[in-house]
């Protein structure tokens, strides 16, 4: 039987994903020598331009180093999958030009190639500037005020400070592959965030694009039931997920949520591929993703994630993890390499899909679930437990109180090579009856794992009347991945809550 190179490859590959190895390694020119294209990817940069900040909020240094690196990879385009202007205001847009041009003078890299912008419009971009009533504030003269605002003029603004045609939706040919950017401009919201131009756009240039290779396309939210899956917040109506569906070489970029490139739900595989892009400014903390329950220690005063009155923790702060990937095209696989730009490290090893797609799908996510390794606790790890008096974050009506809570410390569990637990569900299982469950996100969730925090160890804090009061209990953690893949728990003595 002749097999194919291409064919080798797939099932190797496909072969791997069921033997047990975590993630496909393919170094630079492994298979094809070298890529025939490689672009930069960043989302949700969220440009400031408030007078005098210079903070880790408000500057462009992070994305002014962030292109150099794309620079020095030697990249054909860098794609921004929208909310490049925080409060959508023609100075931050400028801003992001100003660093574009800083690096990439006239588009050029400094061997004299042309490097494509494939940018587009998100939420901030469009409506930012009515935000916490921003705009208003920051210009109460109602004649000067719209000569700030993006929207007022979305198509010559973009005209003028990028030096380029402006679309709603357009196609871009970058060493014979397509890119499909598709701008945010006044869609709504969840269900109404229909995106619903790529229907007539697609009827006229699908049969243009090339079957044999993998077309790129962009917009800002998720399309619906695709990366992260049903629960991701951040997601379309639906249009853009059946209308790519008849597109197997498709491969969709999309941000919005700032979920983590350490998510390993982050690029999901089946009638085309869909991916989530993270955040140049501060990671998402997965809200909306862990039903029914939330997290303990996500969700906000807006109710993106489940509030009670009996949670007990603050917020995990994600503002010190900035992600983006540097995607590299061979003529038979591609190579996603996620980096965080603050520590310069990478934040897993690279996705490797084989091309064509349709031949393929290693990133599914029933392949996926099973091809990774639960996380684990080390060996010796052990289960804290004390007493304490702890504040609750109040919500549904209940105002915020001390209260008796019970505080968990434990270890990070990482004890087996290059599983990462996402999260912690903390069991509290009465002597009789059934347990409740509770969840947290670790710390470092979001970052390397050779970076120090995600080695801290975690904390969970349970608000005490939420346990048994007429019998013994006990705790229990039990670390899971992205997948919720479950590993061993550790497990407390058994409590009462008045002993």
């Amino acid at each position: 039987m002749d097999l194919s190179r291409r064919f080798f490859i797939g099932s190797a590959l496909s072969f791997t994903a069921f033997s047990g190895c975590r993630v496909f390694r393919a170094p630079g020119g492994l298979f094809s020598g070298a890529p025939k294209l490689k672009f930069g990817v960043v989302s949700d940069i969220h440009i400031m331009e408030t007078p005098g900040d210079t903070g880790r909020q408000g500057d462009t240094k992070t994305f002014v180093h962030t292109l150099e690196w794309f620079r020095d990879q030697k990249v054909d385009a860098v794609m921004i999958a929208g909310d490049m202007a925080d409060n959508g205001m023609v100075e931050q847009l400028q801003k992001v030009a100003d660093a574009w041009f800083k690096v990439f003078p006239n588009n050029k890299a400094p061997d004299g190639r042309t490097v494509e912008k494939v940018f587009i419009y998100g939420n901030h971009d469009w409506e930012g500037a009515g935000y916490g009533g921003y705009a208003k504030k920051r210009f109460p003269n109602d004649a000067e005020r719209p000569k700030h605002v993006l929207s007022t003029d979305y198509k010559g603004n973009w005209e003028r400070i990028f030096q380029e045609e402006y679309a709603p939706i357009y196609l871009k040919q970058i060493k014979g592959y397509s890119f499909i950017g598709h701008h945010w401009d006044g869609y709504g919201r969840r269900e109404k965030c229909s995106f619903d131009r790529i229907e007539d756009f697609m009827s006229a240039n699908g049969k243009k694009l090339d079957p044999a290779l993998p077309f790129f396309y962009t917009q800002h939210p998720h399309p619906k039931d695709t990366c992260y899956g049903p629960w991701a917040w951040g997601h379309d109506s639906g249009v853009v997920t059946k209308t790519l569906s008849a597109f197997p070489n498709a491969i969709a970029f999309s941000g919005h949520s700032h979920y983590s490139l350490t998510d390993e739900r982050s690029i999901w595989q089946d009638t085309f591929t869909s991916i989530g892009t993270s955040s140049l400014r501060y990671s998402g903390r997965t809200y909306d993703s862990r039903p029914p329950c939330g997290y303990e220690n996500t969700g906000a005063a807006s109710n993106r994630d489940q509030i009670d009155p009996f949670k007990m923790m603050p917020n995990a702060d994600p503002t010190d993890c900035r992600q983006g990937m540097l995607v590299s095209v061979y003529s038979d696989h591609i190579t996603f390499t996620r980096r965080e730009f603050l520590t310069n490290l990478f934040v897993g090893d690279d996705w490797v899909m084989p091309l064509p797609a349709a031949e393929s799908k290693p990133y599914a996510f029933a392949v996926r679930k099973q091809q990774f390794r639960a996380p684990e606790f080390p060996a010796d790890a052990k289960l804290y437990v004390t007493r304490i008096k702890a504040t609750n974050r109040g919500g549904a009506g209940v105002p915020k109180a001390k209260k008796d809570a019970f505080k968990l410390a434990f270890p990070s569990a990482i004890a087996v090579k290059g599983a990462r637990p996402h999260e912690y569900e903390i069991n509290i299982i009465p002597d009789k009856g059934e347990k409740k469950s509770k969840y947290v996100i670790a710390t470092g969730y979001n970052h390397s794992l050779e970076s120090p925090k995600a080695r801290l160890g975690d904390t969970c804090v349970i608000a005490a009347d939420i346990t048994p009061s007429d019998q013994p209990f006990h705790f229990e953690v039990v670390p899971l991945d992205s997948f919720w893949n479950a590993g061993k728990p550790l497990v407390s003595q058994k409590i009462t809550r008045q002993g």
